[in-house]
């Protein structure tokens, strides 16, 4: 339906159709401030107050471009309708044509938290994680830890969120370093 945010049409993004369909948005702006209460109460259990209060600009600053999107008829796509592969196999062909060591390796790290999340959500986040991996590579399997294409690393713990960089701003890092570190950067 046109008033559900998270549904996906091809026309919600056709300029000839999107004009004259105005999304109904589901956030509304209280005359009370409720409205800036429910956003920060939303993840107060689950992050420090520093890291809630990113989420919660960041959430406004979408909510704010997405009133205006809506009443222009755009709706983001999905997630499950990102075409990620097109744009990795592009870095993939890239890799093979040009031979540069610069851009042969990649480092992928997941916070395993998030993936069973967007598992739990129906967003196959685990999927599709292992499946970024495995087209980085060109071919093989996904799930091994380093095969001197991909290197898969693993953050775990109830802090290995969306924002693992920011929750485990130390193991993300250290990853990082010795990663650079082995390739002398």
């Amino acid at each position: 339906p046109a008033s559900d945010p998270s549904s996906f049409s091809s026309d919600a993004t056709d300029p000839t159709t999107a004009a004259a369909t105005i999304i109904d948005d589901p956030f509304v702006l209280k005359d009370d401030g409720s409205h800036l209460v429910e956003l920060h109460s939303k993840r107060s259990g689950i992050l420090d107050p520093e890291l809630n209060f990113r989420a919660v600009h960041s959430e406004i600053a979408y909510l704010a471009n997405r009133r205006i999107r809506y009443r222009k008829g755009i709706r983001m796509e999905g997630g499950k309708e990102y075409d990620f592969q097109t744009p990795v196999k592009k870095i993939v062909e890239m890799r093979r044509e040009s031979n540069a060591d610069a851009c042969s390796n990649f480092l992928c790290i997941i916070g395993e938290s998030c993936a069973t999340m967007f598992d739990q959500f129906g967003l196959d986040g685990t999927k599709r994680f292992e499946e970024a991996c495995q087209l980085l590579r060109g071919t093989g399997d996904a799930t091994s830890g380093d095969d001197g294409i991909v290197r898969v690393e693993r953050l775990v713990g109830e802090k290995s969120t969306l924002s693992v960089v920011n929750q485990m701003p130390e193991e993300f890092a250290a990853l990082c370093n010795d990663f650079l570190s082995e390739r002398g950067l």
